[in-house]
């Protein structure tokens, strides 16, 4: 059985969705990427698929901060189009570990504190320039809720809002739930969403019978 559980959306808002999530699983872990495809380049889509490819392609639970890093700046040279932003993150029995280029997001929420693993990222410049300055970061921790997401949603959630309302939706619906918090009172977006929410898989027990005896 995984120890992690996963849910994602990617929602548009206009006709195309240039926000890309990937999750890749394994027995002990799981390797999330999310890529933002810069608009106004002409290829973000694009972009952002390759970044995603190439992540899935040496995605690991043994790379470490520095190994993340080499692999975003050799994806730097392989968009042949477009540029994009990208935050990769490993959490496994270990902890987390991972790298991210651009303003794309990586939080881990635990009761009341929110802990940005990606705040010392360069925004600026993105993967497919050449000149992408990729920064990793490490954290150990085997609890709480790791939400990974574009700028279309951690650019305009309210931080606050977010950790009072949380923990009241359902796992299974959380991802449809957050962009809903976003969403304008017209019913449009802001930007695109690309959302993965994480945490440990709770174990279920088993029910114990109890007598009582006089």
């Amino acid at each position: 059985m995984h120890e992690f559980e996963t849910t994602s959306i990617t929602v548009a808002y206009r006709q195309r969705c240039e926000d890309r999530v990937k999750i890749i699983e394994f027995g002990d872990g799981v390797v999330i990427a999310v890529a933002d495809g810069a608009g106004g380049t002409g290829d973000g889509g694009q972009a952002a698929e390759t970044v995603i490819r190439e992540i899935a392609g040496t995605a690991s639970l043994e790379h470490d901060s520095t190994s993340w890093c080499d692999i975003l700046r050799q994806t730097d040279f392989r968009v042949g189009a477009g540029e994009s932003t990208c935050v990769v993150v490993a959490w496994s029995l270990k902890g987390i570990v991972g790298a991210s280029v651009g303003d794309s997001k990586a939080w881990l929420i635990d009761h009341d504190d929110l802990k940005d693993l990606t705040k010392h990222q360069f925004r600026k410049p993105l993967l497919g320039s050449g000149e992408a300055h990729p920064i990793g970061f490490e954290y150990s921790s085997l609890q709480g809720l790791l939400l990974v997401s574009t700028d279309g949603f951690c650019n305009y959630i309210q931080r606050d809002t977010l950790l009072r309302s949380i923990l009241w939706f359902d796992f299974a619906v959380l991802a449809h739930k957050l962009v809903e918090m976003v969403r304008l009172p017209s019913g449009e977006l802001w930007d695109d969403i690309g959302i993965v929410a994480c945490r440990p898989r709770r174990t279920e027990r088993s029910r114990k019978r109890y007598e009582i005896t006089d």
